[in-house]
């Protein structure tokens, strides 16, 4: 009744194409109880329709119902001719809304491949951002570290200069003012005289032949493994000998990437200049020490001797630099320089503290290896 009242108002508001949509439903509705009432429907939705383009797929259903309705009147070439022209446009329909499937599943593929190669693009963008920040800071840190290095051998340099100067100035004053006094003397105090000049060249011999071994040993390569530096302690204090004068203490000390040669030079001056400053002293002892500051083991060499004024403590690095008059020890004051130029050459630094007859300790830095801890490799 709905379907009719719905077919009846298209006629009135003279909509017949609109009608076609009920006049299928009820011809499909009449096909069980009135064949014949069914295909007049069929009919007239058809004629609705004008043609198969306005709306195909109602069409196809139209034809399905003639079809069906001469089937069942037995008008088979009829029912026959219907039914092909129903398969041929269900078929193409079927394949155009196949189609459309596919258009539909292609547009999302290119969606999801958009945002794919979108994520890939941001992903490649954040990583080529990170590669050139991460590439960036090492080169800004080995412009620093390049600096660093000129600095420091400008500094060395300059310090070695000044030293060479103003200690090999004073032997050379001497052996003028012996020369010159021997033209004035009497004759028997010229032996005094010779003799003076003979030990001031002597001076300046030994002098000339510590430069040319300091020199020497920083002509050749650093090496660079892992070593353990209680291991180089302990050799460099039975090589120094120095029996029991002296107590040594050593705490755990870490593993540090390195040359074993050189390093073990620096922990030797280290040592010998500790034990040198705090023989004699009642209770004199060398303690060793190491710590974690910054990315960097500072490994602490601490007597307690006879100390040295604060002021003077960038001094004791220099060439042939010792200790102010009056505390006077043996040696050309080279040790301590080559501690210096080792550490500097490692990618570290030194410093030091002290007091007068309260002690020193001297600091040695050195970069911290992630895969070492202190005492032994991080796998052992």
């Amino acid at each position: 009744m709905c379907l009719a009242e719905s077919i009846r108002l298209c006629y009135e508001l003279k909509l017949q194409l609109a009608s076609a949509n009920p006049l299928v439903g009820l011809a499909e509705l009449e096909l069980d109880h009135d064949v014949s009432l069914a295909l007049s429907y069929g009919r007239q939705a058809l004629e609705a329709l004008e043609e198969e383009s306005t709306n195909p797929r109602l069409w196809s259903r139209a034809l399905h119902v003639l079809s069906r309705g001469h089937a069942a009147l037995g008008e088979f070439r009829e029912a026959y001719e219907f039914g092909e022209q129903h398969r041929a446009l269900q078929a193409r329909l079927d394949r155009e809304a196949e189609q459309q499937r596919l258009d539909v599943a292609f547009a999302e593929l290119e969606v999801e491949r958009t945002q794919v190669v979108a994520e890939i693009q941001r992903t490649a963008l954040g990583q080529a951002r990170g590669e050139v920040a991460a590439l960036h800071a090492h080169l800004e840190s080995r412009v620093e570290q390049r600096t660093r290095e000129l600095q420091a051998a400008n500094e060395e340099l300059s310090a070695f200069a000044w030293s060479l100067s103003h200690y090999l100035r004073t032997p050379m004053q001497l052996v003028m003012g012996h020369a010159d006094l021997l033209v004035s003397v009497p004759e028997a105090e010229r032996a005094a005289h010779a003799e003076g000049i003979m030990q001031s060249i002597g001076r300046m011999s030994e002098m000339l032949d510590g430069l040319l071994r300091y020199a020497e040993r920083h002509l050749k390569p650093l090496e660079s493994r892992p070593v353990a530096v209680g291991e180089l302690v302990d050799q460099a204090w039975t090589e120094l000998a120095l029996g029991d004068g002296v107590q040594l203490v050593v705490n755990p000390l870490p593993v540090v990437v390195g040359d074993p040669a050189a390093l073990r030079l620096v922990f030797r001056n280290l040592l010998a200049n500790a034990a040198q400053h705090s023989r004699g002293r009642e209770g004199a002892r060398v303690v060793v020490r190491a710590g974690l500051e910054g990315g960097m083991h500072v490994i602490e060499v601490q007597d307690n001797g006879v100390g040295f004024d604060p002021g003077a403590a960038q001094r004791l690095f220099r060439v042939f630099s010792q200790l102010p008059a009056g505390q006077s020890f043996e040696g050309l004051g080279l040790g301590l320089a080559d501690v210096w130029r080792v550490v500097i050459a490692h990618g570290g630094h030194v410093r030091t503290e002290g007091r007068p007859g309260e002690g020193a300790s001297f600091f040695v830095y050195l970069p911290a290896t992630p895969e070492l801890v202190l005492g032994a490799p991080a796998s052992a």
